[in-house]
């Protein structure tokens, strides 16, 4: 459903009522509000996912569909940037009531970027990791520890993370929910005393869940570390893959993921290590 007095676009491409950029994005945020609940990462999720890609438009006094298509097509293709725009301009027309033909194609500019067309990352080895993690503060060193032995997200070990008695990582909330999580490797729960919390002061549930993972980030080059927080995550599920007794299924459900979107993200990664396993079955029988 459209936004309140406001009509279709007609066939020419211009709507009927004059509207600001500005206008327009709040008539959005109005719009996506409504449709749904939202948790406590909504301020994130609204800058990140459509402030930010519709930000060029708020300084355009009458907004036409026109002005939408040309943001999208101003962006890389098949980026994650174009994907979001084309994403974030559908809703915008959705809001505004300018045709379920202009909002599909808004969304069809948008399209072409996957996790699994993304440039593979160089990911640090265990000792690299264990280097870096050995040098942080203490309040630093448990969380950013957490990421790297649970697979988890900075903004969840920093947030939402409290490690069991029985080595697992129980995440309360966060970016997918609530879930618990592997020690990988088990003996890190050991090197870091990973059972004792300790976070940075100025750390509460208070702070958004894109905040949380931004003080990581820059704490990572204060120190001028050769990794980023998510290198971490990546390398868990890189070694889960590697791990004959963990299930691709178990290691989606340890780091948040739907199987589907765990199989995207890694593919590159399983098959490679299924050649690798089919090359020493081969090599064996030769």
């Amino acid at each position: 459903m459209g936004a309140k007095g406001k009509t279709a676009a007609p066939s020419n491409g211009r709507s009927s009522d004059a509207i600001s950029g500005s206008t327009a994005l709040r008539l959005t945020r109005t719009w996506w509000e409504a449709r749904g609940r939202r948790g406590r990462s909504a301020e994130d999720s609204w800058e990140v996912d459509f402030r930010q890609p519709l930000a060029a438009l708020k300084g355009i006094h009458d907004l036409q569909p026109s002005h939408l298509i040309a943001l999208v097509d101003a962006c890389v293709p098949n980026s994650r940037s174009r994907l979001r725009a084309g994403r974030a301009a559908a809703s915008m027309a959705q809001s505004l009531g300018w045709g379920n033909e202009l909002v599909a194609d808004l969304r069809q500019r948008g399209k072409g970027y996957s996790a699994r067309q993304a440039a593979p990352r160089t990911l640090p080895s265990e000792r690299a990791i264990e280097v870096l993690i050995d040098q942080l503060p203490s309040v630093w060193q448990w969380p950013v520890a957490v990421v790297a032995t649970y697979g988890s997200r900075p903004h969840e070990a920093l947030l939402h993370a409290e490690v069991l008695p029985t080595g697992l990582v129980r995440i309360a909330a966060g970016k997918t929910g609530a879930r618990q999580s592997l020690a990988m490797p088990a003996e890190w729960v050991r090197r870091w005393q990973l059972s004792e919390k300790r976070l940075p002061p100025s750390m509460n549930e208070d702070r958004g869940h894109r905040a949380a993972g931004m003080a990581m980030g820059r704490m990572f080059r204060r120190v001028s570390a050769e990794m980023v927080p998510y290198d971490l995550r990546h390398a868990w599920a890189v070694r889960a893959i590697r791990n004959p007794r963990i299930s691709p299924s178990l290691a989606a459900k340890s780091m948040g993921h739907s199987l589907a979107v765990h199989s995207s993200i890694y593919q590159r990664w399983f098959d490679a290590h299924e050649m690798e396993s089919l090359q020493e079955q081969l090599s064996a029988v030769s």
